[in-house]
């Protein structure tokens, strides 16, 4: 059967145009593809040199020196090396085939030493005496661009009250040691933080050498104390001794003078009179 409709002009067809682009601001423009190849991050192995370059710029003293030496030979050789940091001297304690190997294990054991000595020097700082340790926190937290601690100290009741300081550091809660006033337990707490972060390989070094320079600063302090300690001491003794000479010419001054029988002057002698009633005895 013929379709009835065949006979029917048909609409010429068109383009339809698209659905409207909505003009958003909101929606941000198509990134660019990536590559298919991104530049690769050195090894952590060829990372030490870097580092214990940068060490020696933070710490504001002259660049590494390394020497390197063959003590095999041409065909099969062995290479030691040595570097000089601050005035020390650090050798590797094996031998490499190649000479990069041989350097970037040497920086490597140098930083470990490096690290220990900070942390040695530091340490006793700390131990000895909180009143750095808040400063030290909060000199890392800016060099490592991260949220200042918060503090949340308590006091416990009691003839003689005790202070608690927690810290939130990071993302996780330290406590401190009980402290005598709030200062102090708040030093306390933050002293907890210092000592994690000494055994963590990843901050070690940054915090020693912020603590080494508290050091410096704490030694100068002590010997300003010294030095008005003693001045104090040594006003205290003038005062005494001119304290002593006041007494002293006070005394003299109540005295009668009395002529030493060496100087040849004649003593005044006392006549006993007797009464005459013993006389006939």
């Amino acid at each position: 059967m013929e379709n009835p409709l065949a006979h029917f002009p048909q609409p010429e067809l068109v383009d339809q145009p698209s659905a409207p682009v909505l003009a958003s601001s909101n929606v941000p423009p198509l990134a660019s593809p990536l590559p298919h190849s991104l530049p690769s991050r050195p090894p952590e192995s060829f990372m030490h040199k870097n580092r214990l370059q940068e060490f020696t710029q933070r710490s504001s003293i002259q660049l590494p020196v390394y020497q390197t030496v063959n003590e095999g030979s041409v065909h099969a050789p062995q290479f030691r090396s040595s570097v000089l940091v601050d005035g020390v001297t650090y050798t590797s304690e094996t031998t490499f085939s190649n000479r990069k190997a041989a350097e970037q294990d040497l920086a490597k054991h140098a930083l470990e030493c490096i690290s220990k000595k900070l942390k040695d020097e530091g340490c006793p700082l700390i131990r000895e005496d909180t009143v750095f340790c808040k400063s030290i926190l909060n000199e890392f937290v800016v060099k490592m661009n991260l949220e200042l601690p918060t503090y949340n100290t308590s006091q416990s009741g009691g003839v003689l009250p005790l202070f608690v300081s927690t810290l939130v550091f990071n993302g996780a809660t330290y406590r401190g040691e009980t402290g005598r006033n709030k200062k102090e337990a708040e030093q306390l707490a933050a002293r907890v933080v210092i000592q994690s972060l000494l055994a963590d390989d990843r901050y070690g070094t940054v915090v020693s050498e912020i603590i080494k320079s508290k050091a410096k600063l704490y030694d100068a302090l002590n010997k300003a104390k010294d030095s008005s300690f003693d001045a104090t001491l040594a006003g205290a003794n003038r005062l005494n001794h001119n304290n002593t000479e006041v007494e002293n010419n006070a005394v003299t001054n109540h005295v009668p003078n009395t002529t030493h029988p060496s100087s040849g002057a004649k003593h005044l002698r006392h006549e006993f009179k007797i009464s005459k009633s013993g006389e006939g005895r």
